[in-house]
Order: structure tokens, then C-alpha cells, then sequence
């Protein structure tokens, strides 16, 4: 795997606004270089006391993985030092911090590297020492393997199901810079509304990535198709109407798993771009990870690649039967408006999905960090209608639509 500062594909101007980006970190200090970024962050649970003391550890951004490092190992001792007289209450929420810490320490746009992984390893262990005691036998690691290699995805089951015989299920997709462990807010909103929730780390995502060193396929749509399948072992699911939050990249992909499994019965769309074809304009930190999850090493790779990577496929859209709701935000720095109209407007005039929504919120940023809580109980409620409709009036058929 190449580190951001070893491909073709970063251009003159990516390498001297980093270099800049990384000098001015010590200058104005990484807290205020990251704001951008809290929202997220914030959105995911993280303590705003634990944020400000990472950030403040370090003297620049070049400091993040051996200070964020040394921090984290400082914070482990201390939450180590008091377990004996702790509730499992207590214990669950520090693991949930320290699991979310060490995620900050490999944050997705930084170079690979031997702390990134170890890094990732403790923010995956973490949240599973964390869910096993917080939801006992409702939680679940799974393993998918998919063409030879392995998928991970963590599985919660709601507390107080729905009174039916089976649970709804909601699958969470992320985008390419997330691990699946970031995504507990999201997982407990939705096991909250009584969905069993699956939370995919895809190949070229999180742990098949970092561990795996799996890159991001053209035919990512099927490896989650895949995962899906894999809850056999789970009769009291519905995989039936199941519903898809797509998250930044993620949303993106929602279109492509609907497009080949009638099973979908609702999508979220949260962010996802249209296509790649703007790569050259990409913030560094984002090309970086594009590069690296891609596996891309030149400007013609990556060309190529933006191919793929689109929505823009009207026969795509076509075969899409799924309830959508498109939720933007007014102040997305990644994704227009603009292009989040057209697919509105494209997928009525197709017909296929009924009436598409679009909730534009006019100060929200990419994936409307801000309003995490607000965003996915409205999905809940919209996933439920669409799935209660679909599996009122269905017959279990065959899934998978044929390809042309």
C-alpha cells in the first residue's frame, strides 16, 4: 500500500497546500486546523473534554500518530487503573471513548503505516469488549467471505423488536475514510426504532482494508449483497424489505445495491457524490485516501477509475425499486446541490423508486454531521413504512435482478 506522499496521482499543488497545511497546524495549533471536522466527530458519541485533550497534545499535525499514540496509551492506563470500581455502565462508556480515540489515532486520511494499524486494531477491540457487554448475546462479530477473502460487520439486535415475527433489518454503508466502528451513534438510533442493525466494513473499507488489504472493487454493491445473504444464521431477521443508509460514499453505493437486489425496500442517502469524475479537485487528504484504497498509483488509474465510480448510469437508476430520501447539506464541501437535484429529479422522471425526497439542510455540512439524531430517526420512520408496505403485499422471490 502506498502512503499519500508516494503516488503519481498527487499533483504538485496536493503536495505544497499539504506541506503548507501541515506547517500551518503549528502555527494556529491542529485544534483549530481540524474544526472542520468536529461535527463528525462529535456526531459519533466522542466526549468534547476527551477531543480537546487529544488535540491539545500535539504541537502539529505531523506530531498525530506518535503524540495521539502516546495519549491514547496514557488514557488506557488510566481507565485500567479504575475498572475495579466501575459499573458495566461506566465501563462500556470508556471503551466507547477509548475505542473512538484510537480510531482518531489512525484517522482515515493519514498515511498507512505500523501505529495506523496497531491503532485500528484497538479501536476495533474496544468496541467489541464495549457492545458484548453493553448488548450480551443482541451483538454480534460476523465474518462474510466473499470471493476468498474475509468481511467483518458488527451486528446489534434491538432490544424490544417489533411485534411481528421478524426484525426489519438496516444495513449501514460508509464512506471511504470511515471504519464501521465509528458508526455506533447511527447503530443505536436504528436498535432503538427495533431494527437489527449491520454495520459492513466492505472490501477497500475499515478492517478488510487496514488488516486485509482489501482494495475497493467495481462490484463493491455485491460483496454487501453478500453480507446480507450471510445472516442465514439469523432466522428472526428479515433480510425481506431490508433497508440501506448509505453514508457519504456509501449513499453513492445504495443506488448500486438496490439496482441488482429487490430486497432493498428503502435507501438514505446521506452525502453520497454522484461520481468521480471532479478526483483532480479533491481536497490532498481525501485524493490520499482515494489513492489508497484504490490501489491507484497515476492520474491514468485514477481516471479509469472515476469511470466506475458513478451513479450517473441511467439503466442503473432504472432498475432501482426502492423509497429514497436524499438528505444534503447546504454547506457540503464535497458534494453539490446541484448534483443531489439532478438524481432527485432523474429517479422521478425514471419512476422506478416512486417519490424521491430530497431534505436540504441549508447549514448542514457533509453528511449532515450536525444532525445525526434528527437524520436517522426520520430514516427509521421512513425505513418502517417502506418495509411494513413491501413485506404486506410481497412473496419471497428471487433477489437478484439479471445484469445486462
Amino acid at each position: 500500500m502506498r502512503n499519500l506522499s508516494e503516488t503519481d496521482a498527487y499533483s504538485f499543488t496536493d503536495h505544497v497546500l499539504s506541506r503548507a497545511i501541515f506547517a500551518l497546524s503549528r502555527v494556529v495549533g491542529v485544534k483549530n486546523i481540524t474544526r472542520p471536522f468536529w461535527n463528525r466527530w462529535r456526531a459519533a458519541l466522542f466526549d468534547q473534554n476527551t477531543l480537546d485533550r487529544f488535540l491539545a497534545a500535539m504541537s502539529g499535525l505531523s506530531d498525530w500518530p506518535t503524540k495521539g499514540e502516546e495519549f491514547l496509551q496514557g488514557e488506557i492506563r488510566q481507565v485500567e487503573a479504575m475498572l475495579p470500581g466501575m459499573s458495566n455502565d461506566e465501563i462500556v462508556a470508556h471503551y466507547r471513548r477509548l475505542s473512538f480515540l484510537a480510531h482518531l489515532v489512525q484517522w482515515g486520511c493519514l498515511p498507512l503505516s505500523d501505529v495506523k494499524m496497531r491503532a485500528y486494531r484497538q479501536c476495533r477491540d474496544f468496541y467489541l469488549e464495549a457492545e458484548r457487554r453493553a448488548f450480551g448475546a443482541r451483538f454480534a462479530r460476523l465474518r462474510i467471505d466473499w470471493q476468498g477473502r474475509p468481511m467483518w460487520a458488527n451486528l446489534h439486535l434491538p432490544e424490544r423488536p417489533q411485534p411481528s415475527r421478524k426484525i426489519p433489518l438496516a444495513v449501514i454503508v460508509h464512506g471511504m475514510d470511515d471504519v464501521k466502528e465509528e458508526h455506533l451513534a447511527s447503530e443505536l438510533l436504528f436498535s432503538d426504532a427495533g431494527f437489527a442493525v449491520l454495520c459492513i466494513d466492505g472490501p477497500g473499507q475499515g478492517e478488510a482494508f487496514l488488516l486485509d488489504g482489501m482494495t475497493w472493487p467495481e462490484n463493491f454493491e455485491e460483496a454487501i449483497v453478500a453480507c446480507v445473504d450471510g445472516l442465514s444464521d439469523y432466522p428472526q431477521i428479515d433480510t425481506e424489505g431490508y433497508s440501506v443508509a448509505g453514508i457519504s460514499w456509501g449513499g453513492m453505493w445504495a443506488y448500486k445495491i438496490a439496482a441488482i437486489d429487490l430486497r432493498v425496500s428503502a435507501i438514505l442517502d446521506l452525502g453520497g457524490p454522484v461520481d468521480a469524475r471532479e478526483f483532480n479537485k479533491l481536497p490532498f487528504f481525501l485524493k490520499s485516501k482515494f489513492c489508497q484504497i484504490l490501489g491507484i498509483t497515476s492520474m491514468d488509474e485514477a481516471r479509469r477509475a472515476a469511470n466506475g465510480f458513478a451513479v450517473r448510469d441511467i439503466a442503473m437508476l432504472g432498475r432501482v425499486r426502492a423509497h429514497v430520501h436524499i438528505v444534503h447539506g447546504g454547506r457540503d464541501p464535497l458534494v453539490s446541490v446541484a448534483d443531489k437535484t439532478w438524481l432527485r429529479d432523474t429517479l422521478n422522471g425514471l419512476g422506478g423508486a416512486g417519490d424521491v425526497k430530497l431534505t436540504l439542510f441549508a447549514d448542514g455540512d457533509h453528511c449532515c454531521t450536525q444532525y445525526v439524531a434528527e437524520v436517522r430517526r426520520a430514516a427509521a420512520a421512513d425505513f418502517l413504512d417502506a418495509y411494513r408496505r413491501r413485506t404486506g403485499s410481497r412473496r419471497p422471490s428471487d433477489h437478484r435482478l439479471p445484469i445486462a
